[in-house]
């Protein structure tokens, strides 16, 4: 399949102004002349939320409002620009947005990251009510004598740290259904056992292979709150505040109109992240100039920044190749 010329440039549209998304972005308008590309980068926040800094800024008010940032400064050229909305369907040539903006492109970058339960990710799409949100949460775990954690994974660690950190008086019981903290295949031993051991030394009692029953008709409401919740092995657990970090989810829906009859090469039936090729293109041959890079892909290791940064960069580079065939007249540019 080859496609018409959307325009004099060569048009990107980059779904995800985050780690891969923005990384993607400001290395491909470094390699290509400007006069070459337009990019155009669509995210559903009006700001940058970095949302690493999140869980530190729980426990660190001060930094609530250095976790927001405007995206005024992500390009050097006034041609390329980061809008705000949120993508609805996305076709071989095109991304339709919810306000019914349509955005034609020559190449494709899906960024859009994962789904995470608050307070781990914030779901704002305004920086105003992000910031009011993160705020209420500080409040919360400043009140709170007795934290439960649910899940020890990096993000459970990480929130359990920096709260153990900053308020070393506090209860803060850690459960982690897995033998040991961290405990995907990607992550070794070693390191979890410093995490153990790091945690352990900042007074924080971790439960291993074992579970927290949450009742259906009771779930948690990111509040403030006496409960008592059993464990899996019958043990009873008392907190007035409970954090949910695990159940990590990706939605991908918008991609089923790319493909509607053979969707299921592109989009994994189990978890919904996007099936890529080790170059970073998804899982379909007539669609080469389509990428994935981020969470939302099906890449294997631990989905962390520092990874999914590296992907941005390297679909950067394929987008900058594929760009300069394209201004050459090349009618194969995408290979």
């Amino acid at each position: 399949m080859n496609l018409a010329r959307t325009s004099k440039s060569f048009h990107v549209v980059i779904l995800g102004g985050s780690f891969a998304g923005i990384r993607a972005a400001q290395d491909l308008e470094s390699l290509v002349l400007p006069h070459l590309v337009t990019i155009t980068v669509v995210e559903r926040r009006d700001q940058y939320f970095y949302n690493l800094g999140g869980l530190r800024a729980m426990a660190k008010e001060e930094l609530i409002d250095m976790v927001w940032l405007p995206y005024d400064r992500i390009f050097q050229y006034s041609h390329n620009k980061v809008v705000q909305g949120e993508v609805t369907s996305v076709y071989p040539n095109a991304v339709i947005l919810k306000d019914g903006r349509k955005l034609d492109f020559d190449s494709l970058l899906v960024a859009t990251g994962s789904v995470y339960p608050a307070p781990c990710k914030v779901d704002a799409t305004s920086h105003v009510q992000g910031k009011a949100e993160l705020r209420m949460y500080f409040e919360m775990v400043k009140t709170a004598d007795s934290i439960l954690i649910i899940g020890g994974g990096p993000t459970g660690v990480g929130l359990a740290a920096e709260i153990a950190t900053q308020y070393p008086s506090k209860t803060i019981v850690l459960v982690h259904a897995g033998p040991r903290l961290m405990s995907t295949e990607h992550n070794s031993t070693s390191m979890s056992r410093k995490a153990y051991k790091k945690l352990k030394s900042l007074g924080v009692n971790i439960l291993l292979n074992e579970r927290v029953i949450i009742p259906d008709d009771e779930p948690l409401r990111n509040q403030i709150e006496c409960r008592w919740l059993k464990t899996s092995k019958g043990r009873s657990l008392f907190s007035n505040l409970q954090f949910l970090c695990n159940g990590i989810t990706f939605d991908t829906s918008f991609m089923d109109t790319l493909d509607p009859v053979f969707r299921h090469k592109i989009v994994d039936g189990e978890t919904r992240q996007l099936r890529v090729l080790p170059t970073m293109q998804i899982n379909h041959p007539e669609l080469p100039w389509v990428f994935a890079a981020g969470d939302v892909c099906n890449t294997t290791g631990e989905k962390q920044a520092y990874r999914a940064d590296s992907q941005g960069a390297h679909v950067a580079r394929c987008m900058a190749r594929m760009a300069q065939a394209w201004t050459q007249g090349n009618s194969r540019w995408f290979d």
